[in-house]
């Protein structure tokens, strides 16, 4: 099973966790946002380790959206 975005990203962890359903909802599409965003721009010259942590961030955050949507 992949790491929980609280376990990957503290800030959502200490911070984003504690506001409410919407703004968590909307913190982990940013990060999704943001990772796919990486990955297509700098996909020919990205190491395979910051590739996984990009591929683990959305992963995590697409878990947590489906989680927090069945509250």
């Amino acid at each position: 099973m992949p790491p929980s975005l609280s376990e990957i990203d503290s800030i959502y962890k200490d911070t984003i966790s504690k506001l409410p359903l919407m703004e968590k909802i909307y913190h982990c599409e940013q990060l999704i946002d943001k990772a796919q965003h990486n990955l297509m721009r700098n996909k020919h010259n990205m190491n395979e380790n910051l590739r996984t942590q990009l591929i683990n961030i959305m992963e995590a955050a697409q878990q947590e959206i489906k989680l927090l949507e069945k509250r």
